[in-house]
């Protein structure tokens, strides 16, 4: 073997672990936030997947602060016209 096979190897064999392990490391962090944010009731064909209660209260303190951070930024902006641009 040439010393630019070698170094090929070396590179296959890098990348080859490295895309392994961001394969592994997606699919714990899929399998956690299906865990943690989805409920499955029933089986087979009649199951049925909706948000779990945790999933419910980020959705809805999520919606809380997006409408007081738009309504804040929508008060300065009106509160800022005719004033000089910093």
């Amino acid at each position: 073997m040439s010393g630019t096979q070698i170094m090929q190897a070396i590179i296959e064999i890098l990348v080859g672990g490295i895309t392994q392990v961001a394969k592994g490391i997606g699919e714990g962090l899929s399998t956690l936030a299906q865990s943690v944010f989805l409920q499955t009731t029933g089986e087979g064909a009649s199951a049925t997947t909706t948000l779990s209660t945790f999933g419910v209260l980020i959705v809805v303190f999520a919606g809380i602060s997006l409408a007081i951070g738009l309504s804040r930024w929508v008060v300065n902006f009106v509160a800022s016209l005719g004033a000089r641009n910093r």
